[in-house]
């Protein structure tokens, strides 16, 4: 037995390295055709620009400005990692579908031409930068920073220019890197945050919407958006959630944070659970529950009612719209995580609950509309810079720094 275990391991090991030299030769074709990309882009006056991802959520946060560019005709090519990579094509073939993106394996990065600009929407600890690049920007992946430092890393000195959404980024950024001792600083730019630019002034029909999700069109619609954390509610609240809809005449629709999704093995990100099968089930259809998977959320959150999140920065989008938000008491989490410049603004923008009774009877009294609505002081301004016009303003940015010589 000890023998057949032996070779079992021996022979999973020779696949694994097989698969990985066909896929590194495989990119072979591609970073040739890049280098000669980059090499004609520069010949026509236009940008040469790689985007590196991590999840598909950051995706969603460089799309309008990623159309923009493309329709300019500047060159644009992506960088992944291999457990992203189909999710990535799948997103650009569907998103761009007029244009023929090249998506390269990350171990690629050292090897890339020079380019103009390498963009990214993370400051995680393992981004890879290429060293020729002009311009390394990075755009964040919220509109603030759920806690003190939680989107900071010192991977920040990596970069020569920062997008940044609003103050209250602005201010937790800059005490950050006082805090982390961070000697070099990238140059902040005031822009705002693309990904929200649609919401204001998004028109959707909701009946139609719900319908087409295959939710009852009839009924209130709330959205649940838990953060991503294994101390966050998906864990800690997750079954009183997912029940609501056999108390209530409600739809719901469930959107967990992309990495979630990225390896279903992973105990640290996903709690090893495959949540696209579990929140798939036909059991939470049944009960009018509908997984938003891999898609960006505002048709969702025009045609939803009310959200109930944890700490995730989706409740700024709500807090816009002027829609109810109830927040989920996630106490284990904030006892390792300081709170942002906002303090604990949770029971002031919305209804902050600590138990399932607390969660039934807000919610029923929203529902039915026996509860003052929250009326919190005016923040709109702190959060966003240039509400509703942040492409334009990145677009102008980066055009502005490629005229630099």
């Amino acid at each position: 037995m000890k023998i057949f275990e032996f070779t079992k391991k021996i022979v999973s090991k020779s696949k694994s390295r097989l698969r990985a030299i066909f896929e590194y030769g495989r990119d072979i074709p591609q970073l040739l055709d890049i280098r000669k990309k980059v090499k004609n882009t520069k010949k026509e006056g236009k940008m040469s620009i790689v985007i590196e991802l991590q999840t598909t959520n950051e995706f969603f946060y460089l799309k309008p400005v990623i159309g923009d560019l493309l329709k300019k005709g500047h060159f644009i090519f992506f960088t992944v990692r291999k457990k992203l990579r189909g999710a990535i094509i799948e997103l650009t073939e569907e998103e761009f579908k007029n244009y023929s993106l090249k998506i390269i394996d990350i171990s690629f990065t050292k090897k890339l031409p020079p380019v103009d600009f390498y963009i990214n929407a993370t400051l995680s600890y393992d981004i890879e930068v290429p060293e020729n690049a002009r311009y390394k920007i990075s755009f964040p992946h919220t509109i603030t920073s759920k806690t003190k430092y939680d989107v900071f890393s010192p991977s920040i000195e990596k970069i020569s220019d920062f997008f940044v959404t609003g103050e209250v980024f602005l201010k937790d950024i800059e005490t950050f890197c006082k805090d982390f001792n961070i000697k070099k600083i990238p140059k902040f730019h005031k822009i705002g945050c693309p990904k929200s630019d649609v919401i204001f002034g998004l028109k959707v029909d909701k009946k139609e919407f719900i319908k087409k999700i295959g939710l009852d069109p009839e009924l209130p619609t709330v959205f649940y958006a838990p953060t991503w954390n294994p101390d966050t509610s998906i864990f800690t609240w997750r079954d009183e959630i997912l029940s609501l809809t056999k108390r209530y005449r409600i739809n719901m629709i469930v959107k967990v944070h992309p990495g979630a999704y990225i390896d279903p093995t992973n105990k640290k990100s996903s709690g090893g659970i495959d949540w696209k099968t579990f929140l798939e089930s036909e059991n939470l259809k049944k009960n009018r529950v509908v997984n938003a998977y891999q898609t960006d959320s505002p048709e969702y959150i025009a045609a939803s009612d009310i959200t109930i999140t944890d700490i995730s920065t989706i409740w700024i989008e709500y807090y816009f719209l002027k829609k109810p938000i109830i927040f989920l008491d996630i106490p284990k989490f904030f006892a390792t995580h300081e709170k942002n410049s906002l303090g604990d603004f949770r029971d002031t923008y919305g209804y902050l609950v600590k138990t399932p009774n607390e969660l039934d009877k807000i919610l029923e009294n929203i529902i039915n509309k026996k509860i003052q609505p929250r009326n919190p002081p005016n923040i709109e301004d702190r959060l966003l810079y240039n509400k509703g016009h942040a492409t334009r303003e990145a677009v102008k940015k980066i055009e502005e720094l490629f005229l630099i010589k």
